[in-house]
């Protein structure tokens, strides 16, 4: 009762079909598209949008950052570094006044950018200049160990001198 003395017509919502076609006029009136498309998504790999260099380091407080291991096919082993080289400077920041934490937030970052590290060898220093790849370019191995988390491991500094 109230619809009919509103007035309302059900009709007039209704859109036009002519309304629905291209507003162009220079383009053809109706588009027709055939055919069958076809994406292979199974080598795609999700981007995880995480920026990693590609090792595994100790790091305690008041020391440089200790690196661990260097995982295949990273910007890291491509770059030449070893296990047993120490991380002096992450940009210019030492990393004997960071924690672990902060040695990491460093060296991961927006995939494609580029981070310096300051690297001491032996006797030898250098600076090298790698560029952050995504983690999904990583093995799936790898990935896990970088999701789960930094792994502590407690050691004593007396194991790294001679007379102890």
């Amino acid at each position: 009762m109230i619809i009919s003395c509103l007035g309302f017509n059900f009709s007039a919502g209704a859109i036009q079909e002519q309304k629905l076609k291209s507003p162009r006029t220079d383009s053809p009136k109706d588009i027709i598209l055939k055919g069958t498309v076809k994406e292979d998504v199974s080598e795609a790999k999700q981007l995880t949008g995480i920026g990693v260099i590609g090792i595994r380091f100790i790091h305690q407080s008041g020391f440089p950052s200790y690196i661990e291991q260097i995982y295949s096919n990273s910007p890291a082993s491509r770059s030449g570094l070893r296990p047993k080289d120490l991380i002096f400077a992450i940009d210019g920041i030492r990393t004997d006044r960071l924690n672990s934490d902060s040695v990491y937030q460093l060296l991961a970052g927006d995939p494609g950018t580029k981070v310096k590290i300051f690297i001491t060898r032996g006797q030898s220093m250098f600076n090298i200049e790698l560029v952050r790849e995504d983690l999904a370019n990583l093995s799936p191995e790898v990935q896990n160990r970088y999701l789960s988390g930094p792994i502590a491991v407690p050691f004593s500094t007396k194991d790294y001198l001679p007379y102890h």
